[in-house]
């Protein structure tokens, strides 16, 4: 039972890891779709992604196939949801002024309603936001009712899901202002 229990303990964290991989190449722009074996993604991941750490943050820095050109980076975001914590992936573009792709891969959100902060439909609306404060509020962005949303800065919410939009406003404006804040100066001094 021992060895069973090791065994499914090591296969486990190798797919956690991977997994991880996945979202953060897939935030940061690097296709690996799912039919790409767990070698190949961890090859790529080993080729053009490194982790380095700035103001006690993760950051995944992607590089292009060169392995020098900075393509973006990559940070974990996370916060209370309306049922439990969501963790997520955020990547921004290498001069840092807009979002390149947001994903959500953990949560215990209601399947159906909150759970559809996953879906492409919601984390594509993040793709080129700029990463500039709404005039006169301190946040990037606002989540508006389906339809609703008439500028930039304005995203769809999920319909039936009002508890869990506003957490995820709620965090993720949170955690880009940190980024924007204190990480991007850091980078700016790391050159």
């Amino acid at each position: 039972v021992s060895g069973v229990k090791i065994y499914n303990e090591a296969k486990i964290e190798t797919n956690q890891r991977v997994k991880l991989q996945r979202i953060i190449l897939q935030v940061l722009r690097m296709p690996v779709g799912e039919s790409r074996s767990d070698r190949k993604v961890e090859e790529t991941f080993e080729q053009r992604v490194k982790e380095i750490e700035a103001k006690d943050r993760t950051l995944y820095v992607g590089y292009a196939q060169d392995g020098r050109t900075i393509t973006g980076y990559a940070f974990p975001v996370s916060g209370p949801g309306f049922w439990g914590p969501v963790y997520g992936m955020v990547a921004v573009d290498p001069s840092a002024t807009k979002i390149m792709g947001v994903a959500f891969y953990k949560h215990s959100e209601t399947p159906g309603l909150g759970a559809r902060i996953t879906e492409e439909w919601f984390t594509k609306q993040f793709s080129g936001l700029p990463l500039h404060p709404i005039e006169g509020k301190n946040k990037i962005f606002s989540l508006k009712p389906a339809g609703a949303a008439k500028a930039r800065n304005e995203l769809d919410a999920v319909t039936g899901a009002t508890g869990t939009s506003r957490a995820v406003e709620a965090f993720l404006n949170k955690e880009l202002d940190h980024f924007l804040k204190d990480v991007r100066p850091e980078l700016k001094k790391q050159g």
